[in-house]
This record gives C-alpha cells, sequence and structure tokens, in this order.
C-alpha cells in the first residue's frame, strides 16, 4: 500500500456530481422493491459485487487512496477503498486480479443497464432521464475527475479520460 498519498484536488465536485447518483440509486432500488424482492437483490447484489471486486484492484495496484477518499466513478471506491484493508496482506494474483476486475466491471455495467427495462416499463420518460443523467455523469466525471486522479494511469476510465482529452487538445490545437 502506498503511504504517499496526496488528497484527491477535486473532492467538493466530486461529491456534487456523486449524491445525486447515490439519490437514483436509492430511487431505483426504492422502485425495484415495488416490482419484486429478487430484483431489488440483484440489484443491490451488484454494488456488493463492484466493491469487493474493485478493493481487490485498489489493493494490487497498491492505489494511494486505499482506507481514504477515492473518487471511483459512481461512488463504487468509498466504500472499496475501505474493504481495500481487508486484503492488505492478501498474496497478489494476476489471476484473482483478473476475475476480480471483470466481476466488477461487469457488476458496474449491470448496475447501469439492469434497470433499463424496468424505466421503459414504468415511463418511457423516466428511461430517457434516466439515461440523460448516466451520460451527463459520465462525461463530467471523465472531463474534470478522472485527468487528477492518482490512479488514471491504470484505472480503465483514467486511460480513457487522458486519450480523449488529448483527441480534444489535438483536435482544437
Amino acid at each position: 500500500m502506498s503511504e504517499n498519498c496526496v488528497p484527491y484536488p477535486r473532492k467538493p465536485l466530486y461529491l456534487i456530481i456523486t449524491i445525486p447518483m447515490f439519490a437514483l440509486y436509492i430511487a431505483i432500488c426504492a422502485y425495484l422493491r415495488k416490482v419484486g424482492l429478487v430484483y431489488f437483490l440483484i440489484y443491490c447484489a451488484l454494488f456488493v459485487i463492484v466493491a469487493v471486486g474493485q478493493s481487490y484492484v485498489c489493493m494490487y495496484y497498491a492505489c494511494p487512496y486505499i482506507g481514504r477518499f477515492a473518487p471511483c466513478v459512481g461512488g463504487f471506491c468509498l466504500p472499496a477503498s475501505r474493504i481495500a484493508l481487508l486484503f492488505r496482506n492478501a498474496k497478489k494474483s494476476e489471476r484473482t486480479y483478473n476475475i476480480s476486475i471483470t466481476a466488477a466491471f461487469l457488476a458496474f455495467i449491470g448496475i447501469i443497464v439492469f434497470p433499463i427495462y424496468f424505466l421503459y416499463q414504468l415511463n418511457a420518460a423516466y428511461l430517457l432521464a434516466y439515461l440523460g443523467i448516466v451520460l451527463v455523469y459520465a462525461a463530467i466525471f471523465l472531463g474534470y475527475v478522472c485527468p487528477v486522479c492518482a490512479t488514471r494511469h491504470v484505472c480503465p476510465g483514467g486511460q480513457t479520460s487522458t486519450k480523449l482529452i488529448e483527441m480534444i487538445k489535438g483536435h482544437v490545437g
């Protein structure tokens, strides 16, 4: 674990854009609970899978945010950076890393995709609003949060953000 952590410099911005996402998750959970307990439990399990999978990834890369505030997309690293403390003495395994990152990524995609059918069934306007919120969040996150994150060189989002910013600067400059 890296002991030379520089606190994330855009924490207020991160919180301003991520707290509404938590409200969105809670609203979806409440709706899925009304639709059926199984759907609610599946959706909630996806969050647990992301947090646990991401926590191993954090340990594997010796993330400087372990045990501290971590600026991860959707707020998932907030618990993952703490859970990673449980893995601090674990032996690093590329196989376990690959399983963890794959499970976390698939569960993350599931969190985004799973509600789509239910929101469409509820009302197409809810679905469009949901998709709009997710896209705006992703754009702000990639444009303003990722570029100053200490793990942008190993994080898929950070790598994507860096490439997009370089492409934009190349076309503008």
